[in-house]
């Protein structure tokens, strides 16, 4: 469910960031929006703390600059270092649930048969026999080639949190932009003041 967000103090900001140069302009936007964004990864976390530990330590913000617009964004899984990449793929399962669904052994997942290969010159991949051995188990029982899963109730972790922050977030943006300017770029926002309706 999306809400009406409504700050106080913007159209002041903007003034402000008018009289900067692009860059710098572009610069205090990405750093905004990180702080915007900050606020919308911490109640994330908060969410799918409880569904998912292994999730919670992969939510982050980033932000970059694609031609003339400032992105920013807040994302679950995927490329971190020491944490595998499915969690990407994981987190949007968790966010959305599944469906009732088989799980098959893609031979593009299969361990190569090293001594095979070097036997025969050519690449062997692992039998099913050798699979089930290494991995395809439930409870200590073999599963064969292909397992039927029910599926998962959707746990959404990411959509409530941008919806509940929303106001928070921009709150924290404009408030890191009036900071920034003030500070780094020696303007004086003294008189802007930034407040969310309730």
């Amino acid at each position: 469910m999306a809400t009406e967000t409504h700050v106080k103090g913007l159209a002041e900001l903007q003034k402000f960031m008018d009289q900067l140069a692009p860059k710098v302009e572009r610069n205090v936007m990405r750093g905004a929006l990180r702080a915007g964004a900050n606020v919308i990864a911490k109640q994330a976390r908060l969410n799918v703390h409880g569904v998912s530990g292994e999730l919670v330590s992969t939510i982050r913000v980033g932000s970059r600059v694609v031609g003339s617009t400032v992105i920013g964004k807040v994302v679950a899984g995927g490329k971190r270092v020491g944490v595998f990449t499915r969690l990407g793929f994981y987190a949007a399962m968790v966010e959305f649930g599944t469906k009732a669904h088989f799980i098959s052994v893609q031979d593009s997942q299969k361990p190569i048969n090293k001594s095979l290969s070097d036997k025969r010159r050519k690449l062997v991949l692992a039998s099913m026999t050798t699979i089930n051995r290494m991995a395809l188990r439930i409870a200590n029982r073999f599963v064969g080639p292909t397992v039927f899963h029910p599926g998962a109730k959707p746990h959404p972790f990411m959509r409530p949190a941008l919806d509940g922050q929303a106001q928070n977030a921009v709150v924290a943006a404009a408030e890191y932009m009036k900071k920034r300017l003030a500070t780094k770029e020696s303007l004086d926002t003294s008189h802007v003041t930034i407040e969310g309706d309730e």
